[in-house]
């Protein structure tokens, strides 16, 4: 044997050795990372509340309330008689949805405009419609509360009007007002309901009112408000017909008659 046969030999033992000890590893295939799912938007509509858990300190307890909220084109609106603070309870404002949480941003209340404050709603929805739990709600009178609310969903039909408006121009004015009259309305439509709430101060006495209810129009423009609930007894259970018009996206006109005026007024989307 020559020195080429043995070197040769000597490298077919070593391939062969590597050969095996390539076998003998097991190589883990990565592990993929798990990405969690994205949680699918809360559909735009009406909702009416169906019960509330109220945790205030130790005390535990179920209400029940003729409560509505509407969600639509990134605005929610909301209403009801407070037994809590004697009051009516209306708020609106931007919604934002962000995988399982609703940030609500109010732009306006009973008492009128606010900025300034942001809640993180988380909603879990359900098979009739969703639960919004709310953790440290703070009120005037320095009290705080856990809400767990179950909310139904009433309707998600859509249509041209939808959206949060605010009053730009009221005509005609008042019967007896003058300069020192305030006069605030906010409207909602959305899922085939409405909400308003007006604010009204008149030589230093303020009136607060809401009302809502089923909102349906036809074609030529023809809308019929049926009131379901308002902190104004005689208006409950109304039907007030209205001539309603989008003038452009972002101006709403609605003219209606109280007693024999007829009354047009002028909103801008918010």
């Amino acid at each position: 044997m020559n020195f080429k046969e043995i070197c040769f030999g000597f490298t077919v033992m070593i391939m062969s050795g590597c050969s095996v000890a390539v076998e003998d590893i097991q190589v883990d295939e990565p592990e993929l990372l798990s990405v969690p799912a994205e949680i699918p938007a809360l559909p735009d509509g009406a909702y009416l509340l169906s019960s509330v858990t109220v945790t205030e300190g130790s005390e535990i307890s179920q209400l029940k309330r003729k409560q509505i909220k509407i969600y639509t084109n990134g605005r929610f609106m909301y209403a009801f008689n407070n037994a809590l603070t004697e009051n009516i309870d209306v708020g609106a404002g931007d919604a934002t949805w962000s995988n399982g949480v609703m940030i609500e941003v109010p732009r306006v209340n009973h008492d009128g405009p606010v900025s300034g404050y942001s809640f993180d709603v988380d909603i879990e929805q359900t098979e009739n419609g969703f639960e919004q739990t709310i953790i440290g709600m703070k009120y005037e009178d320095g009290r705080v509360l856990d809400m767990v609310e179950q909310w139904d969903t009433v309707s998600r039909d859509i249509s041209e009007y939808d959206g949060l408006w605010k009053l730009k121009s009221r005509s005609p004015a008042i019967p007896g007002t003058d300069d020192s009259t305030i006069y605030n309305e906010t409207k909602m439509i959305g899922g085939g309901h409405f909400i308003w709430l007006n604010n009204v101060r008149f030589q230093n006495e303020k009136s607060q009112n809401f009302g809502f209810g089923s909102f349906s129009v036809d074609e030529s423009g023809t809308a019929v408000e049926t009131a379901m609930v308002s902190s104004m007894s005689d208006y409950e259970g109304s039907v007030n017909e209205i001539k309603i018009e989008l003038i452009d996206y972002n101006t709403l006109q609605q003219t209606h008659v109280e007693g024999k005026t007829s009354i047009t007024q002028i909103y801008e989307r918010m």
